[in-house]
């Protein structure tokens, strides 16, 4: 059930003089550590190949991928003896691993809201769970299992144009063997986009690559005093990663005293939103983007598959894939949307009936006060990192709707401001458009940054930012 040999499927039992190299091209400072400690045959790894969207980790357990196609969870009767015995200590949670190829995300499904909330997006080089595997063993647990899961590439991704058409969508059932039904919400895309990526017509080798550590690297990490380097390493990664959710007391406390200060008796859920922006500008809670590569799911081949097959002829087959922001390098904005949040909390709306446009006027009137007070020297939290978001990032607010107010702008200047969404990886035709009527637009925040003192911006589109929480 399990190989010695790779071929990019199942799980790979191997070494770390096998895979050395793969690891010092994601992660070169890690590599080096490792390289000090020369690890023998009695610390192996296990190379795991996802295909999209396949589960590594539901609300249960993780799920090992077996040469069959088919996957297992540690608490399986037929799972082979060595897997137990070295990834067995992974019964209750997941195995520390790190990712290799591609993405994987990590997120609440939340069915029947159908949404699901991006909560972190891992690249290669990230290494994960550090904040349950690096915990001292107590009484208490902490970490609620049944919440979370994981899955190879962006699970939290959609088309941005409408693709719910039951009559094209009969187009990709019979060109691809599909079964969905049209997608009627956001939430179902990806359901669509799974079974057109693996459906047998398709011949892709994108995968998702894992490395897990079996348990003797955890007990050297935790007894073996050769092995503190490593392990302090692990501690500042976890320490820098979990920055933002260390401090958010204190940021809750500077934006109630703003509220109190300022006499703002607002709606709770649009306070909650306006948060929610300032943890995505900084990294700490993803938000969306235009997908411009592969890493996060194979669009090159979807964008293929709904102009060829599906017929979207009018509008351009944009992806929108979850992403973390760096307010310092990045050059292009990120996004949120009121048409399909993911706030972390779950406050009630206002019970008066309003449009979408009445919301984001509000929104931006709070987030207005915020960054007002924020920005002023001596401020409460003026000199953290939400001082400097108050400072250098740039909140924008759009609709594909006129605002009488001017407050909004049309969502057609995206195109202006972000040549994303000019770009495909499949070639569309020249009289294809950009979906501004796209639901995900009408209510749209655009975060970017602004001009920042001695720091330089990359133009690269492509550039994946750290994870800063």
């Amino acid at each position: 059930m399990f190989t010695e040999f790779d071929e990019r499927k199942g799980l790979v039992k191997c070494f770390w003089s096998d895979i050395r190299h793969r690891f010092e091209k994601v992660e070169p400072v890690f590599t080096n550590i490792v390289d000090q400690l020369s690890p023998n045959q009695s610390y192996p790894l296990y190379i795991a190949y996802y295909l999209y969207g396949d589960t590594d980790a539901d609300t249960r357990s993780s799920l090992f991928p077996n040469i069959n196609g088919d996957y297992y969870r540690i608490t399986d009767p037929n799972l082979p003896q060595d897997i137990l015995q070295h990834l067995g200590y992974s019964v209750n949670g997941t195995p520390l691993g790190m990712v290799l190829e591609k993405e994987l995300e990590c997120f609440i499904d939340l069915k029947n809201e159908q949404i699901t909330i991006p909560w972190l997006v891992y690249k290669p080089g990230d290494i994960f769970p550090l904040s349950t595997i690096l915990n001292k063993r107590k009484s208490h647990v902490y970490t609620p299992n049944g919440l979370l899961s994981s899955t190879a590439g962006a699970r939290s991704t959609f088309m941005l144009p409408n693709i719910g058409a039951t009559l094209n969508h009969s187009n990709l059932q019979r060109d691809f063997n599909i079964r969905s039904r049209p997608a009627k919400s956001l939430y179902e895309h990806w359901q669509v986009f799974r079974e057109v990526v693996n459906s047998s017509v398709i011949s892709t080798d994108w995968r998702c690559c894992i490395v897990y550590f079996s348990e003797s690297w955890l007990i050297s990490l935790h007894n073996d005093v050769s092995w503190k380097t490593l392990k302090q390493y692990l501690h500042e990664l976890a320490w820098y990663r979990y920055e933002y959710e260390r401090n958010r007391i204190y940021y809750d406390i500077t934006f109630s005293i703003i509220q109190k200060n300022r006499n703002l008796k607002p709606n709770p859920y649009l306070v909650d939103t306006a948060k929610h922006l300032f943890a995505t500008a900084l990294g700490a809670a993803p938000g969306y983007v235009p997908a411009t590569d592969n890493n996060a799911l194979p669009v090159d081949i979807l964008q293929q598959a709904f102009v060829e097959s599906y017929g979207l002829k009018k509008y351009r087959p944009t992806v929108m894939q979850p992403k973390h922001f760096n307010f310092q390098t990045d050059y292009f904005p990120i996004y949120y949307s009121l048409q399909h949040p993911a706030t972390r909390i779950f406050s009630p709306r206002s019970r008066l009936a309003s449009s979408t446009i009445n919301e984001v006027r509000e929104l931006e009137h709070i987030m207005n006060i915020f960054i007002e007070e924020l920005s002023k020297d001596g401020a409460l939290s003026s000199d953290t990192v939400v001082g400097q978001i108050a400072k250098f990032v740039k909140f924008s607010y759009f609709h594909n709707a006129l605002d009488t107010h001017n407050i909004l702008r049309n969502s057609l200047e995206l195109l202006n401001s972000d040549k994303r969404f000019n770009d495909t990886l499949f070639l569309h035709t020249s009289e294809a458009l950009f979906a501004a009527d796209a639901s995900f637009l009408r209510g749209c925040v655009s975060i970017g940054s602004a001009a920042i003192p001695t720091q330089q911006k990359t133009h690269c589109p492509n550039e994946h930012a750290a994870i800063p929480e």
